[in-house]
């Protein structure tokens, strides 16, 4: 039987989940839910979905579904997510960032975990092939032993910084770091739906001994060929033997004394197939009880974490050591403080 997906959010993004859901074998689209009644009407035709709901709360009491996928704003998602658990959903997919502040996403976790539901947060770049690629690098030591890396974007750390950081704690095996260091400014960013400071530069350090370089906001390194292309998303690895970087939607690069590599990627056709593989595990998690998905919001929750030490270490000048106390937020503080 094929497992029933409901749609929260049918914008340009849930319109793209919908699309690469269509690539997926064993769903059907059973319901959608949007608060304009136009692009709802849009989606639902487009999609040949006959349940359509302008109230979430409605589709979710009304719609036995084994899988909702939020494409919402960032504010509009604890209480859709929190009810969805509470309906006893099997699998709740959100977009990042899928909380404003750690207690918030604490939450969420928590209303999961009470109603045995999975919670997945979409961090499909953990299936794009570059970084694919580089994970190999790193694992078969193409670049000797890794000291160092080096994580930039130029979109602030609730835009771009979830998924970075989480790259980088893929990277490391889902190694959390012992502490962080780092500096915050700009808080005409707070305006804006994915409320969270300009910029951020501080280090991530690991109880290995490798530290973490973090760049986040408009200052961060810039694509070396096209200053105007909108991905200004890198990452550099350093080894004892070379050195691998790789620019979202541009290129990959490998270099040693033992290999060399170089080679392009389009950003749409590598984030389409790591979509697709991404929603398959999706359904995976749904019928295979002990399947934790790659995403699981406790990877996306370590990302946030993370972000709110950096913002935290910024706010009382010194360094912070992880894990956080429960109930704290700098990011809630800093936006209060704007």
């Amino acid at each position: 039987m094929a497992l029933r997906v409901g749609f929260i959010g049918c914008g340009a993004r849930g319109t793209i989940m919908a699309q690469c859901y269509q690539r997926v074998e064993n769903v059907e689209f059973v319901a959608a839910c949007d608060i304009d009644e136009e692009r709802l009407s849009i989606f639902c035709e487009r999609f040949n979905i006959n349940r359509c709901y302008l109230d979430w709360s409605q589709m979710l009491q009304k719609e036995n579904l084994d899988i909702v996928h939020l494409a919402t704003q960032p504010n509009l998602r604890k209480e859709p997510i929190c009810a969805a658990a509470e309906a006893k959903v099997k699998v709740i997919v959100s977009e990042k960032p899928i909380a404003l502040s750690l207690p918030d996403l604490d939450e969420m976790i928590q209303a999961c975990q009470a109603n045995k539901c999975k919670l997945v947060i979409n961090h499909q770049l953990r299936y794009q092939s570059i970084w694919k690629r580089l994970q190999s690098a790193i694992e078969n030591r193409e670049i000797g032993d890794v000291n160092f890396f080096h994580a930039h974007c130029r979109m602030n750390a609730l835009e771009q910084g979830t998924h970075l950081i989480d790259l980088v704690l893929w990277l490391r095996g889902n190694q959390m770091p012992t502490w962080v260091v780092a500096d915050a400014w700009g808080y005409e960013d707070f305006e804006k739906s994915h409320s969270a400071p300009g910029s951020i530069l501080g280090c991530l350090h690991f109880v290995d001994g490798i530290r973490c370089f973090v760049h986040m906001g408009p200052h961060a390194t810039a694509l070396p060929d096209n200053d105007t292309f909108h991905m200004h998303f890198g990452m550099r690895v350093v080894g004892t033997e070379g050195w691998s970087q790789i620019w979202l939607g541009r290129w990959q690069v490998v270099k040693s004394s033992r290999h060399q590599s170089s080679s392009f990627v389009p950003y749409d056709q590598d984030d389409m197939a790591a979509q697709i593989a991404f929603q398959k595990d999706v359904v995976r998690a749904a019928i295979e009880p002990e399947f934790i998905h790659p995403c699981d919001a406790k990877w996306g929750r370590a990302s946030l974490e993370i972000i709110e030490a950096l913002c935290l270490s910024s706010l009382e000048g010194k360094r912070v050591n992880l894990p956080l106390p429960k109930g704290i937020s700098a990011l809630a503080t800093m936006r209060k403080q704007r």
